[in-house]
């Protein structure tokens, strides 16, 4: 299994030459770890799709002596799990890829609207099959947002954030959606986006095709520290 996964990474991501220059303030080193970055984000592409796993955008923390590369995923199905064999062969991969130990941190989330390119992405899903009302529905008619964030609830609670508002921009025609001359985009919010210091925004957008053409989503995720 591990031959086979390596071999498979290899062939289609894997650069002709894997002779890196990593010096730290070498011009050439910078563009060997860009370039590893781009084949290692592909890879992780890859190893996600077979089963049918939403990641998020990897995370590259790069020292001279190891490489750590964050991943967050959605997996639909709640009893599935990635096997870890499988990790470990892809941590080889890139080792190699980086010359250098890599450590893999894949962190599982229960919600797709924990992360913006993953929202993105299930949203993108859904409205092949669902129109635009259905989705807001059945994915931001369920996310947990917290209206008043002085709340006694929310003060007690032991998470970093919370999540007090959602946008949503679609762009781009749809197959579920009737077709309406010169309007092409579609919006959708919940929660607020009043600005302060301790808000920050979470935003990502994904781009898929149809027979109509492509379209776009774009998310933004408003998060107040607590």
């Amino acid at each position: 299994m591990k031959n086979i996964l390596t071999q498979s990474l290899a062939k289609y991501y894997l650069p002709a030459s894997s002779s890196y220059s990593f010096t730290k303030g070498n011009t050439a080193g910078n563009v060997a770890v860009l370039n590893a970055q781009r084949s290692a984000s592909k890879m992780i592409q890859h190893f996600f799709a077979p089963i049918k796993a939403l990641a998020s955008k990897p995370v590259f923390s790069i020292t001279t002596d190891k490489v750590i590369v964050t991943v967050f995923y959605y997996l639909p199905v709640t009893n599935q799990a990635i096997n870890n064999n499988t990790i470990n062969n892809l941590g080889d991969v890139l080792s190699k890829l980086f010359g250098r130990p890599v450590e893999l941190r894949f962190v599982k989330l229960h919600y797709p609207y924990l992360n913006s390119y993953i929202l993105a992405q299930y949203i993108a899903l859904n409205v092949e099959k669902y129109n635009f009302n259905q989705v807001q529905r059945m994915i931001l008619g369920k996310t947990p947002i917290v209206k008043d964030t002085h709340s006694s609830q929310a003060l007690a609670s032991e998470l970093p954030s919370h999540i007090v508002g959602i946008k949503v921009r679609i762009s781009g025609r749809l197959l579920t959606e009737r077709v309406r001359p010169r309007q092409t985009v579609l919006n959708t919010q919940i929660g607020s986006f009043s600005p302060d210091n301790k808000s920050f925004i979470d935003y990502d957008s994904f781009t898929s095709k149809n027979t109509h053409g492509a379209y776009t989503v774009k998310v933004w995720i408003s998060q107040r520290a607590n």
